[in-house]
């Protein structure tokens, strides 16, 4: 699957999701590279390799229609046809485009599917990774609208307009998760951590009903360092931070969030947020729907939804947290301080 040394980095860091485990229950993991990213699975109570495998086919199928990399993926077969009218998708294409657009719709616009022409420009991620020309820019903001695109359920189309292409990048890792946890279900797997570069999802809780603890991602560091703890049962832990796919240049960070308005990256003061609920497509698109609406307003969201917790960070390692996320979260950094 994947190299040793990139393996003992993941190992380090699930220990502390490991805890408490028992020695006697039979446990299975793996580890590999699909959907654009390292996942990291571990099932507890079986030890079935089928089972396992059929967690890597769902990813390897959902990269196949999902995927921008992928020449034959539908998606990008869905952009090719922007202008000529409605496209018929799978079922499952229209569910994580209606799903998208609906945080569209929730966050005004912030989070934005039809950014694709703008993120490429910037290419951060990449070994082009590059500040685009204002002509560049403006042109490929011009081709942004997700209030643009047109649904039909009744015939599963998608209408793209001229010009448009959509990239479900922000939202496509939680709905994967999700479809793991469902078939794990399925499968009378009732414990395990499904890690998908860090969109997490914790099934069940320890041999003595404790909860997991999962740490929270430090966003002023590399993947997999962590500034404090949620103990969670039951949940999907997911972040969106300045720590993933940037770049610098002239002393300034560019980080890969970018701001619909404007299309730059979104400068608002925060360094990370970590989004806590029980759907794993909604944490992925949520913790990018609060990054872009900034701390006040993202709490606010965050509070009026169901059984949603969130915990921000901005620049200056203040943390912020909503009235739930204060009963399940713990500080491990002194460096950062809880802002009551």
């Amino acid at each position: 699957m994947i190299k040793n040394k990139m393996w003992l980095a993941l190992f380090l860091v699930v220990i502390l999701l490991l805890q408490g485990c028992s020695q006697e229950e039979k446990t299975i993991s793996e580890t590999g590279f699909v959907i654009g990213t390292i996942v990291t699975i571990q099932l507890k109570g079986t030890d079935d390799e089928a089972i396992m495998e059929g967690c890597f086919d769902i990813l390897s199928e959902v990269d196949s229609w999902m995927s921008l990399n992928i020449e034959s993926s539908l998606i990008n077969a869905l952009n090719d046809h922007a202008g000529q009218g409605p496209m018929e998708v799978s079922e499952e294409a229209f569910y994580v485009i209606k799903k998208a657009l609906e945080y569209g719709y929730i966050s005004g616009g912030l989070f934005d599917i039809s950014m694709e022409p703008v993120i490429d420009l910037w290419g951060i991620g990449t070994e082009e990774a590059k500040i685009p020309s204002d002509n560049d820019l403006n042109a490929a903001l011009a081709l942004v609208g997700y209030d643009k695109i047109i649904l039909d359920e009744g015939s599963l189309s998608v209408d793209l307009p001229e010009g448009m292409s959509i990239d479900l990048g922000g939202i496509g890792k939680g709905y994967a998760a999700d479809l793991i946890n469902e078939y794990l279900k399925a499968n009378k797997v009732t414990g395990g951590i499904i890690n998908l570069g860090g969109n997490i999802v914790i099934m069940g809780a320890k041999e003595d009903n404790a909860p997991y603890r999962v740490g929270v991602q430090n966003p002023f560091e590399t993947r997999n360092d962590y500034f404090g703890v949620v103990e969670v049962i039951d949940k999907t832990v997911v972040t969106s931070g300045i720590y993933e796919r940037n770049f610098e240049e002239d002393g300034i960070l560019y980080h890969h969030i970018l701001n619909p308005e404007d299309g730059y990256p979104m400068n608002n003061g925060v360094a990370g947020v970590t989004v806590i609920t029980t759907s794993s497509i909604d944490a992925d698109a949520l913790s990018t729907v609060l990054f872009l609406s900034g701390i006040q307003d993202g709490l606010a969201i965050a509070e009026s939804m169901e059984d949603v917790e969130c915990i921000f960070v901005d620049e200056d390692k203040n943390v912020y947290l909503s009235q739930g996320a204060k009963d399940i979260f713990s500080l491990s950094d002194s460096d950062f301080t809880i802002v009551e």
